[in-house]
């Protein structure tokens, strides 16, 4: 796993890690703690340029979001990461946004409704930990 950028709120605390597994080739946001909506878009515009400068590049298909250790909610965002995020993030090549159920309900219920709302370029799919999600997207690619 290659750390691409930690990435810090206005107060100096880190609230996301993004890294990129090589051998598995997806890219992972590891979320910690609270983070407001504003964070959440920030972090997700950094995957969107990683994706389009790197990802693009690697044949990359595959974004990784690690809620659980995430607090709150942004289910506030929903509609932004459809409508926004996920058309320009399928423009640079990514098919498909994994994300890792957090244990926090706030958290959880707002990555359940991004997945119900089911995007049709890059739709969200569910685990409960980062294992399943990996097995998950080595059988995608070997279809893709």
């Amino acid at each position: 796993m290659i750390t691409i950028e930690r990435i810090k709120n206005d107060a100096g605390e880190l609230y996301a890690v993004i890294s990129y597994e090589p051998n598995k080739n997806y890219l992972l946001m590891k979320w910690i703690g609270y983070s407001s909506e504003d964070e959440v878009k920030h972090a997700s515009l950094r995957m969107l340029d990683w994706q389009r400068k790197e990802g693009s590049i690697k044949n990359c298909r595959f974004h990784v979001h690690d809620t659980k250790e995430i607090e709150g909610a942004w289910i506030g965002l929903v509609d932004w990461i459809n409508n926004e995020l996920f058309p320009l993030s399928y423009q640079a090549g990514l098919r498909y946004n994994l994300s890792i159920l957090s244990p926090d309900l706030f958290s959880k219920m707002s990555s359940i409704a991004l997945h119900q709302q089911m995007s049709r370029q890059v739709p969200t799919v569910l685990f409960e930990t980062l294992s399943q999600a990996e097995k998950w997207l080595a059988d995608k690619y070997k279809s893709l």
